[in-house]
């Protein structure tokens, strides 16, 4: 309201009422007496009483007017209201009513009936709200699971069908091809109720002549979209992605290179290592590279990145446990004095496993290094190195003291101990000398490889790395608009943390001049030449892009639509810029989600979404904040994770849901689950939780940040440490018929996918954040650690919020995540009951355990009396659960006669036994007195 407010006056308040003004307090804030109540309320929030009395005369004669202009002309509905009554009627109520007529409207015009169309039947008000909004540049802001290609495809559909909008007139850009065909294929169902099924039957006829049965296969799916259009005469606006506006518009003579996010291409990959392996071929760049990347691997990251690092050291010690460490072996370690003993062992082939399982009192305890000096199963013995890097810690110190006490009880291992203090108070060399030394004198010989059987062990990953980290660093800059001539510019200003950084610098240019001089000669391009070729073909004054499916001129453009708009990049921005100067009348629908903006390393930059009226200009923020996807459960945590980060979403389900974290580290495993995955505890617990969805009928997806399982699994065959031989290990353990229920994935690759159970297999201080030791190379481009940590964060949001029922979060204890950590504070998990959860029962290769334990009432001397026996018998002592000497037997012939033959039992008073399977389930239960068996309870079959 405009009008000054005084003492006395009478106001109305959408929340409180009719009230009256008692003190003004400044010039926002005012005292208002509400029947008994006073309230201190915002002068904003208040209506002058008799003016609010006038409006309602008013609208009682206009609502049935601006109704008309609503069904009847929409589109000019705000200039109509302005005209007539925009002095008399709050905006509020013409609002009100729009957003009531666009959800009416939506449900009595929804033809769609197809696997596609959200399972929403009501648009929400946030949802009609952005419909709604057909004037000017609108920025919606769209959470997880909210909705958002439902209001954007509806939206399209409301301004073609009600307010006269021609298709030709919108166009839809999406950010891949998979996206863009989903929003046509939603949008030709929406337009025709038979386009689901044409377009169905036309894939199966596809894959039927073709012979193909992929699940997804995306020209297939285009080719059914455009036939299905075609034979219903359905004409749709344009939607593509922006590579596909580009190509419509210059329409290159060129082969295009790209490397294909599910791997199905990697021609620009194998562009760059071509052009390195021809490099290679030079003894002089091939000992530079060889130089830069023995020196990276070998380089004290954490040192340099503090030293460069401008917060406080409380921020640093924070960051630390998530710094790039990884070993000449590969591994990623917790610390720099951890990669240092580890280089060592590898520079002197010395055979270790890091972090191997060993079950200590029922606790999985996983020693930072273990060197065998004799490998075979039940005679193990040899060497255990401990770093312990937080030495000064109470709680750290009195669990150190329990590994000094648990090594010194193990008369085949020694243990070998070190801290911080070690390297900081002698220097690096004087440590590691000791190291050899104490080495030596356990028998462990130290002979060091020479630096080119280093190299020989390290080179091909350390060239496929040169390589990944060179096609990333020259798609950046491509991405970026930065020539060779500005990225010489940036390099000679720029001050390095490293002379590797400036080696990589200086490397990067000449692969980049070489691989543009490659692409002329060759005559080829890439998509982001292609994105600037149409940028400058636009700015010239072509508007006119021809497709296969449609023709159209960027002039006669009405509305854009941008989809993932929190992926917008400097290219995408410039070429929009070339199409507004072009047709500046242009107005934007930019959909996306800054809590999902997680492609950064693709040249995304999220400046464009929380700057949007500064590149963009004038516009509206709205919000779509409902999440139908997820129980409540798992939206609360989602906001958690994100807390004061924006506005958090809502959850419409009333099912709480379910959000359990366990650390791995309190996993006991059975008996017979020890047997089977020795020194593995990922595969029996994952097992186990993958067991339970598949009875409830649940689909479950495992993710993981990196394409790599981060525990050790006992694969007990050669196989390489990947995503898909875990799914393949897991798979094996059930049913050929329920294996295609489980999957796996990166937690990049699942954005956009839901299943009902979630496993996050890595929650740990190593994957959230994943702070990859290749960054430091594209700090010159921009790249800095918070933003690095802040998309890593949103990662987590992505993967934590793929869930729809259930969500199982995995970590490790003694390394959490940061933002596990944070989270936690903000929300209590609950801690999983492995109880709950019994081992699957193996239907080919099933086991039974047998417990031997003391009678109620007779003390510990029956099994003391017989332990040497029980022992010699393979019985291993179990604390946890009901205290007994435990041994595993294969169910198929097994028999009561097999354990009455053994040794102990003759000798057996005041025992009990107990027999269960894998799932702990009782199956026989006898007692034994003076050697004689009486039984209480048997269930096995023979």
């Amino acid at each position: 309201m405009s009008e000054a407010l005084r003492i006395g006056d009478k106001v109305f308040h959408y929340k409180f009422g009719k009230g009256t003004v008692q003190d003004l307090i400044h010039n926002s804030l005012l005292d208002i007496k509400f029947g008994e109540k006073r309230k201190y309320i915002q002068r904003n929030e208040l209506r002058l009483w008799d003016e609010l009395v006038r409006e309602e005369k008013v609208w009682k004669s206009a609502k049935a007017k601006i109704q008309y202009q609503l069904q009847n002309n929409f589109y000019s509905v705000d200039e109509y209201f302005r005209q007539y009554y925009g002095d008399f009627i709050s905006y509020e109520r013409l609002e009100k009513e729009k957003i009531h007529f666009v959800r009416t409207w939506i449900t009595e015009n929804n033809l769609a009936n197809n696997k596609f169309q959200s399972s929403q039947t009501i648009l929400d008000i946030q949802q009609a709200t952005a419909i709604a909004a057909i004037h000017g540049n609108i920025q919606v802001v769209a959470r997880a699971g909210s909705g958002k290609t439902t209001t954007l495809t509806n939206r399209a559909l409301f301004l073609q069908k009600h307010c006269g909008v021609a298709p030709s007139e919108m166009l839809l850009l999406a950010f891949n091809r998979k996206a863009a065909l989903e929003i046509r294929r939603r949008l030709l169902g929406l337009l025709n109720a038979e386009a689901e099924i044409a377009v169905s039957d036309q894939i199966n006829r596809q894959r039927h002549q073709t012979n193909r049965s992929t699940h997804e296969n995306v020209d297939i799916e285009a080719q059914a979209i455009e036939t299905a259009s075609e034979k219903l005469d359905i004409e749709l606006p344009h939607v593509m992605t922006f590579h596909a506006l580009a190509y419509a518009i210059v329409h290159p003579e060129e082969s295009l290179l790209y490397d294909g996010r599910e791997g199905n291409s990697q021609a620009l990959s194998r562009t760059v290592q071509q052009i390195i392996d021809q490099h290679l071929r030079s003894l002089s760049f091939y000992n530079v590279i060889r130089k830069l990347m023995l020196a990276h691997f070998r380089e004290d990251w954490e040192r340099i990145i503090k030293g460069g690092y401008d917060k406080s050291k409380d921020d640093f010690l924070q960051l630390r446990r998530s710094l790039p460490g990884q070993s000449l072996g590969g591994e990623y370690v917790k610390s720099y004095g951890e990669k240092i003993i580890a280089d060592f062992l590898f520079e002197h082939d010395i055979a270790y496993r890091y972090e191997r399982n060993h079950w200590w009192s029922g606790i999985n305890y996983r020693p930072d290094f273990t060197i065998f000096k004799n490998a075979e199963r039940g005679k193990e013995s040899g060497l255990i190195i401990e770093y312990f890097g937080l030495k000064g810690d109470p709680d750290y110190d009195e669990m150190s003291a329990a590994k000094r006490d648990y090594w010194a009880r193990k008369p085949r291992w020694t243990l070998l101990e070190f801290s911080p203090q070690d390297i900081t108070s002698r220097g690096k060399e004087a440590f590691l000398a000791s190291l050899q030394s104490r080495l030596e004198a356990n028998g462990i010989p130290c002979r060091r490889l020479s630096e080119d059987e280093i190299w020989h062990r390290i080179k091909d990953r350390a060239i496929d790395r040169f390589t990944k980290a060179m096609v990333g660093f020259i798609g950046r800059c491509r991405k970026q608009l930065i020539s060779p001539e500005k990225l010489l510019a940036l390099i000679q200003n720029y001050t390095p943390l490293s002379r590797i950084e400036h080696l990589f610098h200086r490397l990067a240019h000449h692969f980049y001049v070489t691989y543009l001089e490659r692409l002329a000669a060759t005559g080829e391009d890439d998509f982001d030449g292609l994105m600037q070729r149409a940028i400058d073909a636009v700015n010239d004054g072509q508007t006119l892009f021809h497709r296969k499916s449609s023709n159209g001129d960027l002039k006669r453009l009405r509305y854009v639509f941008i989809d993932e708009f929190q992926d917008f990049s400097e290219l995408f921005y410039q070429l929009l810029c070339a199409i507004r100067r072009q047709n500046p009348q242009i107005e934007l629908f930019c959909v996306g989600d800054d809590w999902q903006a997680i492609n950064g390393f693709a040249g995304s930059d999220l400046k464009y979404f929380n700057n949007f009226q500064r590149y963009i200009g004038e516009a509206r923020r709205l919000y779509v904040s409902t999440n139908y996807r997820s129980s409540n459960e798992i939206v609360d945590v989602g906001n958690a994770l994100m807390d004061g980060l924006g506005k958090p979403a809502v959850a419409h389900k009333q099912t709480a849901g379910e959000v359990l974290v366990s650390d791995l580290n309190d996993f006991r495993t059975t008996l017979i689950e020890q047997k089977r995955h020795p020194g593995d505890s990922i595969t029996p617990a994952v097992l186990r939780l993958v067991a339970q969805a598949l009875a409830t009928n649940q689909d479950v997806v495992m993710l993981c940040r990196r394409n790599a399982i981060p525990w050790f699994v006992n694969y007990q065959k050669a196989s390489r440490d990947t995503l898909h031989y875990f799914l393949t290990h897991i798979r094996s353990y059930f049913p050929e018929q329920l294996r295609e229920r489980i999957t796996i994935s990166t937690a990049h690759s699942y954005k956009g996918l839901e299943k009902p159970v979630v496993i996050a297999l890595d929650v740990i201080a190593r994957s959230y954040p994943l702070i990859h030791p290749d960054w430091v190379f594209t700090r010159i481009l921009g790249d800095d650690l918070d933003k690095i940590i802040d998309e890593e964060r949103r990662l987590l949001y992505v993967a934590l919020t793929r869930a729809i029922e259930k969500l199982v979060i995995i970590t490790d204890g003694r390394s959490k995540s940061p933002f596990l950590e944070e989270l936690e504070q903000i929300k209590r998990l609950r801690i999983i009951n492995w109880d709950d959860y019994p081992p699957p029962i193996s239907a080919t290769n099933a086991r039974f355990v047998v417990k031997v334990g003391n009678q109620e009432h007779f003390g510990v001397s029956p099994t003391f009396a017989i332990k040497d026996l029980l022992k010699a018998a393979g019985y291993l002592w179990q604390s946890t659960g009901w205290p007994s000497w435990a041994k595993s037997f294969p169910a198929s012939n097994f028999t009561i006669n097999i354990l009455k033959s053994e040794l102990w039992a003759g000798a057996a008073n005041g025992i009990e036994v107990r027999i269960v399977d894998e799932a702990e389930n009782l199956k026989a239960h006898y007692l034994i007195n003076n050697g004689q068996w009486h039984c209480i309870y048997n269930h096995i079959s023979r």
